[in-house]
């Protein structure tokens, strides 16, 4: 009987070898995805969110983090069984495509059944479709892996070896530079509000709009700093209007300093939404309704 691992350079390999292989590949895949959603969700870089009008940058990450993950797959089922030579690439492409493939056929089904049946939307549906999907994508990544799974002679020894780890070594850097350039949420002010005026889009014109506000003006004097506060759920977004800012800011002044809770929508100069604010000083509170630069529509 032939051993499946004597899949021999020169010689087709069996299937249970190109199943392992690409049942490696897509192992990779889904945990450096989810590894990667991990790191974005609970990682440093999470302190401050930043929520795109179109998903690009997250697309991107995520397309990435499966590209790599499928690579060291796949490496590794090579230095597992070193007499099994193939095509990384050709393995990785199938994987990925079918990866694709099932999630938007898994979605389509999914969906596609519940609204034939008249389930309602709501609760937990949305997870499920998403699990079934991510199910359906598994399966037909491993599929199409073994599909595009193609035995080689073993490549000579180049001056180009590197570059294939080079490239993922590179796509792993990208990937966990934001958990090291993250919010500083134990620097001090200073260091804070240079944070945020470098990162978030539009806080000068949020701060300006602070200085401006009336009541915090005659609480703390002329206004000094102002910094996202450490420990608070900071959530920016790009919208129609502007950049959508819901932040928890500590504000400094001459005469001592405050926490404004602050919910709007900015751009330049102009404030186009502002939901009631709340400024919090010496252990008082008070609602803050309205800032002078708002746009009054109608």
């Amino acid at each position: 009987m032939q051993n499946s691992d004597a899949a021999r350079p020169g010689r087709p390999a069996s299937v249970a070898d190109k199943a392992r292989a690409s049942l490696a590949t897509v192992a990779g895949m889904f945990l450096a995805t989810g590894a990667q959603w991990a790191l974005d969700a609970r990682g440093p870089s999470s302190r401050v969110e930043f929520l795109e009008y179109l998903p690009f940058w997250a697309t991107l990450h995520t397309v990435l983090g499966a590209a790599l993950g499928a690579w060291l797959g796949a490496r590794a089922i090579r230095l597992a069984r070193p007499r099994m030579s193939f095509s990384v690439a050709r393995l990785m492409a199938g994987c990925l495509t079918g990866g694709v493939l099932g999630f938007v056929a898994g979605v389509v089904l999914a969906v596609g059944s519940l609204f034939a049946a008249g389930v309602q939307a709501g609760g937990a549906l949305p997870i499920a479709i998403f699990a079934f999907a991510a199910g359906a994508s598994a399966i037909a990544a491993w599929l199409c892996g073994i599909a595009l799974f193609k035995s080689k002679e073993p490549a000579k020894r180049g001056r180009l070896d590197w570059l294939p780890a080079g490239v993922a070594a590179a796509v792993a850097a990208w990937l966990v530079m934001p958990q090291f350039t993250a919010f500083p949420s134990d620097g001090g002010l200073e260091e804070r509000e240079a944070w945020a005026r470098s990162r978030i889009r539009q806080y000068g014109s949020l701060m300006r709009t602070v200085e401006g506000i009336p009541q915090i003006r005659d609480s703390v004097g002329h206004v000094t700093a102002i910094a996202p506060a450490s420990g608070a759920r900071q959530v920016t977004a790009a919208d129609m209007d502007g950049m959508m800012m819901k932040l928890v800011l500590d504000v400094a002044g001459d005469k001592g300093s405050g926490t404004l809770r602050v919910e709007c929508t900015i751009d330049g100069d102009t404030v186009f939404q502002w939901s009631p604010g709340f400024w919090t000083m010496d252990g008082k509170t008070i609602e803050i309704l309205s800032v002078p630069n708002l746009l009054r529509r109608g």
